[in-house]
C-alpha cells in the first residue's frame, strides 16, 4: 500500500511538472476549414486568427516572454481578422501592466476585434466594492481600446471586401449566475443587422449558443473560449466534458430559418491560451486557432 501511495504521489508530482513547465507554453497552431452555402463570394477563402481566454495573470512570475512567442505566433498566420473572445485578465485590469506593448503588436488587414469574459468583470476581486468593480471594468474597456482593439459591447461592426460584405457581432458574457455572469444583449447587439446578411457572433460562453443564439439569431459562425477543455485532455476526452456538450472545437446544428430556408449554424469553441489559477496544461494545450471560410 505504502508504495502505491508514493507512486501516485511521483506520478502527481510529474504531472504537475510537465504541466507547468511545458504544457502551459507547448503552444500550437489548431486549423479548421468551415464551409458555408451563405458565405459572399468575396469572402470565399477569408482567415479568421481566434484566440481566447488569455488570463494575463498566468503569465507574471517566470511566464513573462511566453507573451511574445503568442504574439508572434498569432501575426505568423497572416489572418485577415484576428478575434479576441474574452478572458484578457483573471481578477483585475492591471495584470496587464507589461504586457500592453506587446499585445499591441497584434495587428492584422481588418484589425483585432475583441469581447468581454466572465473573468473580465472584477468579480473574482472580493474585495472590490461595486464602484471599485465598475472602475476597473471601465479601465479595461480603456486598456482593450489602447491595444488598437474593437471591444465590441452588444454591438456589431462590418467588414466590406467590395459590394460584399459580412457582420460581426460582438455580446457580452452570458453565462450561468451567480458564477458566470450574464450580461448579453442579442437584441442591442444585433439592432441594424440585415437578416440576410452573413453573420460572425463572438459569445464567450459557449453555453450561450444553444440557450440563445441558436433560437434568436441566424449567425453563421459563434466563435467562443471559457472552456479551456479543462486544462487536461487525455485521448480526447476531458473532465469539463461533465459539465459542458460543446467544449472544444466544431459543433454545427441545423434548423430551418422564419422564411422557410435551412441553415447550418456553427460554433467553434477556442481551448485559450493562458491558464486559471495556475500555468498548466496537459493535452489541452495553449492554441491559436486559424479558420478559413470556404463557400459550399
Amino acid at each position: 500500500m505504502l508504495i502505491v501511495i508514493v507512486g501516485l504521489i511521483l506520478l502527481a508530482v510529474i504531472l504537475v511538472s510537465v504541466g507547468y513547465f511545458y504544457g502551459s507554453r507547448h503552444f500550437v497552431v489548431r486549423e479548421q476549414t468551415i464551409e458555408f452555402d451563405q458565405l459572399p463570394d468575396a469572402f470565399d477563402g477569408y482567415r479568421i486568427c481566434q484566440f481566447s481566454d488569455f488570463h494575463a495573470y498566468a503569465f507574471h512570475r517566470g511566464h513573462e516572454e511566453d507573451v511574445q512567442q503568442v504574439v508572434d505566433l498569432i501575426n505568423a498566420q497572416q489572418c485577415d481578422l484576428i478575434v479576441f473572445t474574452g478572458d484578457l485578465v483573471t481578477i483585475r485590469a492591471n495584470e496587464l501592466d507589461g504586457f500592453m506593448e506587446q499585445l499591441s503588436q497584434i495587428s492584422a488587414p481588418d484589425g483585432v476585434i475583441s469581447i468581454m469574459g466572465n473573468h473580465d468583470y472584477a468579480m473574482y476581486q472580493r474585495q472590490f466594492t461595486k464602484a471599485q468593480r465598475r472602475a476597473d471594468i471601465k479601465d479595461l474597456y480603456r486598456r482593450q481600446r489602447d491595444l488598437g482593439w474593437n471591444l465590441l459591447l452588444n454591438e456589431h461592426t462590418t467588414i466590406y471586401r467590395g459590394e460584399d460584405s459580412l457582420v460581426v457581432i460582438g455580446v457580452e458574457n452570458d453565462g450561468t449566475p451567480p458564477h458566470f455572469p450574464r450580461f448579453a444583449d442579442l437584441k442591442k447587439a444585433m439592432n441594424g443587422v440585415d437578416s440576410t446578411s452573413f453573420q460572425i457572433m463572438l459569445s464567450h460562453d459557449p453555453t450561450h449558443w444553444r440557450r440563445a443564439i441558436i433560437p434568436e439569431t441566424n449567425a453563421h459562425l459563434t466563435l467562443s473560449g471559457h472552456t479551456h477543455a479543462g486544462q487536461l485532455k487525455l485521448f480526447g476526452w476531458s473532465p469539463v466534458a461533465m459539465v459542458y456538450n460543446e467544449w472544444t472545437g466544431l459543433y454545427s446544428n441545423q434548423k430551418t430559418t422564419p422564411d422557410g430556408q435551412p441553415l447550418t449554424q456553427y460554433l467553434h469553441i477556442s481551448e485559450g491560451v493562458g491558464c486559471v489559477p495556475i500555468p498548466f496544461r496537459i493535452g489541452a494545450w495553449p492554441e491559436i486557432c486559424v479558420l478559413t471560410l470556404k463557400k459550399k
